[in-house]
């Protein structure tokens, strides 16, 4: 076996690693920056995955502390509920739809709606189904601070830019003693949110954009004509005739007493006669054999003090029995 001779080894790494040598000298930098900027070092792998089980511990906290709220509601624990709603604070922000959300649900739950509303205000939804969720729940926070105004802003994207579509979603307004959840159409609370913000026109027109029939659909015209006061008289009535074959429909004649007694009202007040009005609500109430209002309508007439006498000896009596109804006339 030949010796290896170490001169002619030197000679020939020299000659064989220069080059490498020569890049090692002239780009150190370059080398330095490829190495700055590839992602999966051990540094960010390790950033990665303990972000993932941070986001993972967040979740799980949260469903802990939304179960202490529920049980610290029922025994109604005050302090308790705030101390919890205070350590869903603190849990810091994510960069997650779910996450964010599972924590705005927990704060209704620990009754801290102002809070729900922060969290709330700080997600941004991506999509219709992400939307939707966001939208009832930023109502719900809204609503239990009755900040009608953000209330109305919430059932507004639930809507998405059309208002019949809020004729088909009902939303949970409470609960019976049973536990039945009472829930009540999208378009009647956005009206009802637009009236106590004091903007009585729009809620008009939120519920003459609804489609439903019936005594829903007569409900709704009679409380829009009491909002648009700078309604002409012949469109006035043309609502109040529609609302009246609406109620009739539905044999509502509750309602159809009510809405003739608003015509009479608003005839008045503008300094209308009303005696068809007054003719047509006296021949529904004795068709009804509504005493009450009979003995009313007498006193709006400064006549018939005989007729006021005898109306008010029969309602201290027990009354004859009531006509069938669905063969009232209007």
């Amino acid at each position: 076996m030949q010796l290896l001779n170490f001169a002619e080894w030197f000679a020939s790494m020299r000659f064989n690693c220069l080059p490498f040598t020569i890049l090692l000298v002239l780009f150190p930098g370059q080398i330095s920056i490829a190495k700055e900027l590839n992602p999966f070092n051990e540094k960010n792998f390790y950033l990665i995955v303990n972000a993932d089980v941070q986001q993972r511990f967040d979740y799980e906290n949260i469903h802990e502390i939304k179960a202490d709220c529920t049980e610290a509601a029922k025994s109604s624990t005050d302090q308790l509920l705030r101390e919890l709603s205070d350590s869903l604070m603190l849990i810091p922000e994510q960069d997650s739809y779910e996450i964010e959300i599972e924590k705005a649900k927990a704060l209704l739950v620990c009754k801290a709606p102002r809070n729900a509303q922060k969290v709330l205000e700080g997600i941004l939804p991506a999509n219709r189904t992400q939307q939707k969720i966001w939208s009832t729940l930023y109502w719900q926070a809204s609503n239990a601070l009755m900040d009608h105004g953000n209330s109305a802003l919430a059932l507004r994207r639930l809507s998405e830019g059309n208002l019949q579509n809020l004729d088909q979603e009902l939303i949970v307004v409470g609960y019976r003693a049973d536990g039945a959840p009472l829930k009540r159409l999208a378009l009647d609370l956005l009206a009802e949110h637009e009236r106590l913000s004091g903007r009585c026109a729009s809620s008009a027109k939120v519920l003459l954009a609804g489609r439903q029939t019936g005594s829903l659909g007569a409900k709704r015209l009679v409380r829009a004509i009491q909002c648009l006061e700078e309604l002409s008289m012949d469109k006035r009535n043309n609502l109040i005739e529609k609302a009246l074959v609406e109620a009739q429909s539905d044999q509502a004649w509750w309602l159809v007493g009510d809405i003739l007694r608003l015509q009479l009202m608003l005839d008045l007040a503008v300094g209308e006669d009303a005696v068809i009005i007054k003719e047509r609500l006296g021949n529904f109430a004795k068709e009804l054999d509504d005493r009450y209002t009979q003995l009313e309508l007498i006193r709006i007439d400064s006549n018939g003090e005989g007729e006021k006498t005898l109306l008010e000896n029969q309602l201290r009596s027990p009354r004859e029995p009531t006509p069938d109804v669905e063969k009232i006339k209007i």
